[in-house]
């Protein structure tokens, strides 16, 4: 279900690019992601170091057909709020060691879509494998547990994601 709704998302930025914007979809990726909060998220919104790890078993480009990425933030977050918008950059390591480590650098938005949150990060290519090429990747969180968030917090969350890096 939450892979549907996260190729659901990606798909329509792809649907509405239309005949005069054509791009082409070098590299599609499907995967999963996990963030770890220190300390756990609770109800209560505070400052917590968070860990992201990401990885894509499956990509479409032989010259990068399986990734990962890890990237480490701190925010203000509760339960209701799993990560506020704003702007970073992460590099994306391929398998195949002739493919340059990929930064994309981005901003993101969070947003609620069936009470899932579903994080979505637009923006360029900037180096390595792929450069100059723009790139979305659509993340999605499952809804924390009401009687942890109340309680002793919690302390990851994970869920699908998929990057798509569009040539124009």
């Amino acid at each position: 279900m939450l892979l549907a709704l996260v190729l659901m998302v990606a798909g329509s930025v792809v649907a509405t690019t239309g005949a005069a914007n054509a791009v082409a979809v070098e590299q599609v990726c499907v995967g999963t992601w996990a963030v770890t909060y220190d300390p756990p998220i609770t109800n209560t919104p505070q400052v917590v170091r968070g860990n992201l790890t990401g990885v894509f078993p499956t990509c479409t480009n032989l010259l990068a057909p399986s990734g990962s990425y890890g990237q480490v933030f701190t925010d203000t977050v509760s339960c209701a709020t799993l990560l506020t918008a704003g702007a970073a950059s992460r590099t994306y390591t391929w398998s195949n060691p002739l493919a340059a480590p990929t930064t994309f650098a981005y901003n993101w938005t969070v947003s609620d879509v069936a009470g899932q949150a579903v994080i979505t990060n637009t923006g360029l290519i900037t180096g390595g494998t792929f450069a100059g090429a723009s790139a979305e990747q659509v993340a999605v969180l499952v809804t924390p547990d009401v009687l942890q968030c109340a309680g002793t917090g919690i302390a990851s969350l994970t869920g699908p994601t998929t990057l798509t890096v569009f040539r124009p």
